[in-house]
């Protein structure tokens, strides 16, 4: 199906089978952050405020009533997980990975603004995160738009519905660290610490170099 964000224009095409054919969805434009209204069954995309749904303004930290100063030492992981068995297990996993403070927003606009303000490690993101899609994902999105130093300082790890066997190459077109299927997230552990510990290693002398040469 191909749609198109009526408050921005842009255009998405999202695969079929990952719509609902019996009701309508809400999903988040990658763009400007709009929600959508697709039907399946008239194909015709709406905002979500034309359809009498509120659609959140952006906000800004201090909104949220997030004080910068007191947002928890570093390191630190944004948690975004509807599911409250995939949240208390993931969140339990943090002290054995050295993660001092842990996030977890309840919206993607909540998220969105943790994101733009706090320096995380590690990102535990649902593709279906408060009604989103993997297609169509403002987080994956805004994660995508970090300067190049940034991302390197981030391991992120996405959850996607399904059972299937994950092929590497999507992460990486994902522009993510690690991909799992929603049926592993509770068994996920020894994965994440492997490919955390992974991820460190890779860029340790990186950033040993760095500090050398008084660049951060």
């Amino acid at each position: 199906m191909q749609i198109s964000c009526s408050a921005c224009g842009k255009r998405l095409q999202i695969a079929d089978d990952k719509i609902p054919p019996d009701r309508q969805v809400r999903i988040a434009c990658p763009g400007c952050h709009e929600r959508i209204i697709v039907d399946p069954l008239g194909h015709a995309p709406a905002a979500s405020a034309a359809q009498g749904i509120p659609t959140p303004a952006p906000l800004s930290a201090a909104s949220l009533g997030l004080d910068l100063g007191e947002i928890g030492p570093a390191p630190r992981a944004l948690l975004c997980l509807d599911n409250a068995s995939f949240r208390l297990e993931c969140e339990s996993i943090m002290p054995s990975l050295g993660i001092d403070t842990v996030h977890l927003p309840t919206h993607q606009t909540q998220a969105l603004t943790y994101l733009s303000n706090v320096a995380y490690e590690v990102v535990i993101l649902d593709a279906t995160f408060d009604g989103s899609t993997q297609e169509a994902n403002p987080i994956l999105a805004c994660i995508y738009e970090l300067s190049m130093q940034q991302r390197r300082q981030l391991f992120v790890m996405l959850c996607i519905p399904g059972s299937a066997p994950v092929d590497p190459m999507l992460a990486y077109s994902q522009s993510v660290n690690l991909i799992i299927n929603h049926d592993e997230v509770l068994t996920c552990r020894r994965t994440l610490e492997q490919h955390l510990t992974e991820h460190k290693r890779l860029y340790r002398t990186y950033h040993e170099l760095r500090q050398e040469l008084k660049l951060d």
